[in-house]
């Protein structure tokens, strides 16, 4: 018994050496008995013992400004591509809605109108090239009025205001009205027209009046001169309507003239002046009326420019000899609100007649041979001024 006695102290010392040589470090249980934590050395002064917070899935040694978090704030969005808008211009001569008192009553103008009782009757052919564009322009040649005096002059046109619906059951937005019979019967017929105009809603210009039609979110301004009254006037008046189209933020500038030598396809000075210089000063088509035939397209600076459309709804002759007419068509190309170099044109070959024998006062197109004609009678006066057409009737670039 005395032998185990002695082993028992013994047994237990060899126990506490063991437990004390351990390398884990012991266990501190928390006031309320649970949740035990691991002793650590004690932190160095002026550090905080535990970790600063971080946001969730980011490491300490991560610089915060590489947090995809945090970067794709910083990302700007890709900028838009500008917007592409394209504006169709038609321009077609000279339209007469009237008749001389010389005309013979039982094929003048006023007679077909009587017989045919329908303002849509005039443009039914060419209403499909007009209607799609995005603006049709036609050189109004003559007065709409039932006042005043004729003129003493060859011949003076003179036509009902009712007539100006003619304009819009053809799809034809607005017109030019400068030109040598816009006042066929004295100073009233021109306000006359211009309130008749006004009150059908078709936009105008006229000399010192400028007008601005909106399609698309973009402003189409019209000039338009009468170089008969003399190329220094009218180079005034180019100028001023441009810079007040300019200040009024126009997105395309056209300016019409009328000038030239009637019945030939040569150009005169008038005409290539004031041309040049409206291309010169800002316009970006210039269209020709009053030779009454069909004259070339030249390209300058860019511009292109009508020297002269001929007649188109002319009441102003029964039956001319030279019927060949056209429509001139532009397509103009905006990115945002820039204008791009752009020469997509073409032109329509149409005669003043439905009819070869006599004038009814019709535009219509023109197919096969009589197409072929004008198209060869164009390049003929256009090749000079750098424009060809392709037998599609399209400008070749």
């Amino acid at each position: 018994m005395k032998k185990y006695f002695y082993a028992i102290p013994f047994a237990l010392a060899l126990c506490l050496s063991l437990l004390g040589c351990s390398n884990k470090p012991a266990k501190q249980e928390t006031a309320a008995g649970r949740h035990p934590i691991e002793t650590s050395k004690p932190a160095a002064a002026g550090f905080p013992e535990t970790s600063p917070s971080l946001p969730p899935g980011q490491d300490i040694d991560t610089p915060q400004e590489d947090n995809p978090q945090n970067n794709a704030a910083l990302i700007k969005p890709p900028k838009k591509a500008p917007q592409t808008t394209k504006i169709t211009i038609s321009a077609a001569g000279d339209c007469t809605f009237g008749s001389d008192q010389s005309s013979p009553a039982s094929v003048n103008f006023y007679s077909v109108y009587n017989k045919k009782k329908n303002d849509a009757y005039f443009f039914q052919n060419v209403k499909k090239y007009f209607e799609k564009d995005d603006l049709t322009l036609v050189n109004l040649e003559g007065t709409l009025t039932k006042n005043g005096t004729r003129m003493d002059k060859t011949y003076a046109f003179r036509g009902d205001p009712s007539y100006v619906n003619i304009l819009k059951k053809g799809s034809i937005e607005a017109v030019s009205f400068a030109n040598n019979h816009c006042k066929d019967y004295g100073e009233i017929s021109y306000t006359d027209t211009i309130h008749t105009l006004k009150k059908a809603g078709i936009k105008y210009a006229s000399y010192e009046k400028t007008s601005i039609y909106r399609t698309k979110k973009k402003k189409i301004g019209m000039v338009a001169v009468n170089g008969l009254s003399g190329t220094d006037y009218s180079k005034k008046l180019i100028n001023s309507g441009i810079k007040k189209l300019k200040k009024k933020k126009a997105d395309l500038i056209i300016v019409s003239m009328h000038a030239g030598i009637e019945h030939t396809s040569s150009l005169n000075d008038t005409q290539t002046q004031l041309a040049h210089y409206a291309v010169q000063k800002g316009a970006d088509l210039v269209l020709g009326h009053h030779p009454h035939t069909l004259q070339g397209i030249e390209k300058y600076k860019g511009a292109y420019i009508v020297y002269s459309l001929a007649n188109f709804c002319f009441g102003g002759n029964t039956n001319p000899s030279d019927k060949d007419t056209m429509i001139f068509q532009q397509t103009f190309t905006f990115k945002g609100n820039k204008l791009q170099k752009n020469t997509s044109a073409r032109i329509i070959p149409c005669r003043v007649s439905s009819t070869t024998a006599i004038n009814n006062y019709q535009p219509t197109p023109l197919k096969g041979a009589g197409r072929r004609n004008i198209i060869q009678k164009m390049n003929s006066f256009s090749k000079p001024l750098g424009v060809h057409f392709q037998r599609d009737g399209k400008i070749q670039n």
